[in-house]
């Protein structure tokens, strides 16, 4: 989780119910490949789901996170705030 891409990806589906390959790619700048791997490496994890269908007659990935993941994350962030709380006092 703490690989600044994955922390990009888990950040963006924070705020979503749901959002397509695509769109997250483009919201991201990342490559197809390197959003592809970062994907592989959350959904082996648990943090979020891939479903993949057709649409007319186009491929459509959708991406979202899991409700373990959103869980995990909200956590990791509290930790987050409470390290740079302590440094900033």
């Amino acid at each position: 989780m703490h690989s600044p891409n994955r922390l990009a990806i888990l950040g963006a589906l924070r705020h979503v119910q749901q959002i397509n390959f695509a769109d997250l790619q483009e919201s991201l700048e990342l490559s197809t490949s390197e959003l592809s791997r970062q994907l592989g490496i959350l959904e082996r994890d648990g943090l979020i789901e891939i479903a993949k269908f057709r649409e007319r007659r186009h491929a459509v990935t959708r991406l979202r996170l899991s409700p373990a993941g959103r869980e995990r994350f909200e956590v990791y962030l509290d930790e987050l705030r409470k390290v740079v709380q302590s440094e900033i006092k």
